[in-house]
């Protein structure tokens, strides 16, 4: 190899084009770039980002005599780039089913999408330790606050994207905690004690170490006081990527960076001088998703850094072998000939797919229904008498309608959407004698008219979140409260089948009730 093709594999780079365009192409000649990222402005159809990417695939071996990586974010929820239906579940929705089993095959169906439309990397599962309740910018994109569970979790999907001959990129290491601010618009510090990392934010990847070197962690842009005291973000830190990840933990996978144009690198580096640093401190691929400008001028100084001897070529040649593996790997995937095609018109779908959706809404739910008793208090059922009429408000059609499809019984629809208040929802509810209301809620309008209904109405009000946990934290004075966070097609009919176990819950909470 070159130089050139040898300093191209280093990278990771963005584009804007939907097509394969004559400055594309040039720039890919020009610098032989080994990975390529895409975005939603990438997309506009299955079909479409199929065809881009087997030009793309095409176009860069033409110039580097070797297969690409191409990547995308598709964590699910609202991190998810391609035009697959239903709409994944988030990282916390398929953390409450506490199931690798479910998480393992999530993994593969998304990775067997990933490869039906030409992607071989996914930059995912988020292995970030955070607690549903906090600000953290992370929210719903983590499995959530238990290390050993985002641990298993993590792992099994990440086994799933392998067995698609896809490769898991874990992030963000170390861990961004709960932390509040983000890294994508400012230079952020993470001030937890290295006990806390250790015994927290750290466990996960110990877990992820274990898969072996056909895998990626992403670096975080943040600076750990307790694990680098030069305060070195973690992207440019010798002591995190090099001597914590694969000393201590023993890690034998790629080592990408966080895009070096966001915030928390930019402020402190230029672009090219960011992408120098990183590569000294440990990072095998450094990430710039925009500028042919800036990836140019990145590409020229890595080039002139190796041969001034400011990057090892020792170093370069063990970063390339690691490149070189993970690369033979996704790129000996062979579609199964019997496999019906997964693009159905515009959009990614599948039979099992949409049966794995409704398994991890069915243990979600099954989940929220576990007995809420405390240890050594008996708990007295109380089954509350059988009811002919159910009231149901949501801002979600869909939900309305999927309710009223599967429920035996008679259903009375508020539909909030446009100018509602409370008012409006009490004489609604009082005109039509609402002895039990089953209300979800999507964002925080929906969740502020349901905290400020009195306490009588509270009382009768099945509350069912399909949004971010901080929409309804507090399940205290209402019915109960389902915490899906999962706007699944099919949420309302889950609820309508499971609705006399949900009045059956052992919490004996709602005897009051008829």
């Amino acid at each position: 190899m070159t130089l050139e093709e040898k300093v191209g594999q280093l990278f990771i780079v963005g584009f804007p084009q939907k097509n394969i365009s004559p400055d594309l192409e040039k720039f890919i000649a020009d610098y032989k770039p080994g990975s390529f990222l895409l975005f939603k402005r990438n997309i506009s159809s299955g079909e479409q980002i199929r065809d881009l990417n087997l030009a793309l695939y095409r176009t860069s071996y033409k110039h580097t005599k070797l297969p690409p990586l191409i990547a995308i974010d598709q964590e699910g929820g609202s991190v998810s780039r391609l035009p697959i239906t239903p709409a994944p579940p988030n990282a916390l929705a398929l953390g409450q089913t506490q199931s690798p089993l479910l998480a393992e095959e999530m993994g593969y169906q998304t990775g067997l999408f990933l490869r039906e439309v030409g992607f071989n990397m996914n930059l995912a599962p988020v292995l970030d330790v955070t607690d549903p309740l906090s600000t953290s910018f992370i929210g719903v994109r983590s499995f959530g606050a238990d290390p050993r569970l985002v641990g298993e979790l993590g792992v099994a999907y990440s086994k799933g994207l392998l067995k698609a001959r896809v490769i898991p990129t874990a992030k963000h290491f170390p861990g961004t905690g709960n932390l509040k601010a983000d890294p994508h618009v400012s230079v952020v510090q993470n001030t937890s004690s290295l006990e806390s990392l250790k015994a927290k934010d750290l466990k996960p990847y110990e877990a992820y170490s274990s898969l072996g070197d056909r895998v990626a962690v992403m670096l975080s842009h943040l600076i750990y006081p307790a694990l680098d005291n030069t305060r070195e973000p973690a992207s440019f830190s010798k002591k995190i990527s090099t001597e914590l990840l694969r000393g201590e933990l023993k890690y034998k996978g790629l080592v990408v960076t966080d895009d070096l144009q966001m915030q928390g690198s930019k402020q402190l580096l230029r672009p090219e001088v960011a992408a120098l640093r990183a590569l000294q401190a440990g990072a095998d691929i450094v990430m710039l998703t925009w500028s042919f400008a800036d990836q140019g001028r990145a590409f020229e100084y890595v080039k002139n850094a190796v041969k001034k001897g400011e990057l090892n070529q020792n170093e370069l040649d063990q970063k390339l072998h690691r490149i070189l593996t993970v690369k033979a790997f996704a790129n000996l995937y062979r579609r199964d000939p019997k496999q019906l095609s997964l693009l159905q018109g515009p959009k990614l779908t599948s039979k099992d797919y949409s049966e794995l959706e409704s398994n991890i809404l069915d243990q979600n739910l099954k989940t929220n229904l576990l007995p809420k008793s405390l240890p050594g208090k008996e708990t007295k059922k109380r089954k509350p008498a059988s009811i002919s009429r159910v009231c149901v408000a949501a801002p979600s059609r869909a939900f309305i309608d999927s309710f009223k499809r599967s429920s035996k019984k008679h259903v009375d629809v508020k539909l909030l959407t446009g100018a509602f208040d409370k008012e409006q929802v009490q004489e609604w509810m009082r005109e039509k004698n609402c002895a039990l209301t089953v209300a979800a809620i999507t964002g925080p309008k929906t969740a502020a008219l349901l905290k400020s209904l009195p306490a009588q109405e509270k009382k009768n009000l099945i509350v069912v979140n399909l949004g971010a946990p901080r929409l309804m934290p507090q399940q205290k004075g209402y019915l109960r409260v389902i915490q899906l966070y999962f706007n699944h097609v099919d949420s309302g009919k889950k609820i309508a089948q499971h609705l006399e176990e949900i009045l059956n819950d052992s919490s004996g909470s709602y005897a009051f009730l008829w």
